[in-house]
């Protein structure tokens, strides 16, 4: 049984935030309590504090490009970028409410309009050839 590709891309956010949550409990269960040194009043703690400035900066990075991997790759397989360059291939979608939708199809030469709807998907209108943009274009004149 194959998984559709909404619930694909759930599995991969859930792998991917528990790995990250992983990690962060690692880090901190890492951590050890060193022995506190007083501070004289006035004066900086051995080390001063580019060390730990620098050291908070980077994490910062590594946490926000790893949000950006992470919502990169939720943006590809929203957009269906793992259906490109197959036989099937989605030219354009538009929303027509909460639950219809219309689709582009490129099928090899021909192009094919569908409704999707909950009850299922219909075959609007079907384009052959090589001229199927400007015969889609004339058909949506047509339409208005």
């Amino acid at each position: 049984m194959t998984a559709r590709p909404d619930e694909t891309m759930l599995r991969w956010t859930h792998l991917l935030t528990g790995l990250m949550l992983w990690g962060l409990i690692g880090a901190a269960s890492a951590e050890t309590v060193e022995a506190v040194e007083p501070v004289v009043s006035g004066a900086l703690a051995s080390g001063g504090l580019l060390g730990p400035a620098i050291r908070t900066s980077l994490s910062l990075v590594a946490v926000l490009a790893v949000l950006g991997a992470c919502a990169w790759f939720v943006q590809r397989m929203r957009n269906g970028g793992h259906l490109k360059g197959g036989l099937i291939e989605i030219v354009s979608g538009v929303s027509l409410g909460n639950r219809e939708k219309v689709v582009l199809l490129r099928i090899g030469e021909e192009q094919i309009v569908v409704g999707i709807s909950p009850s299922g998907m219909t075959s609007l209108h079907v384009i052959s050839g090589e001229s199927a943009k400007q015969a889609f274009s004339n058909y949506m004149e047509q339409a208005e």
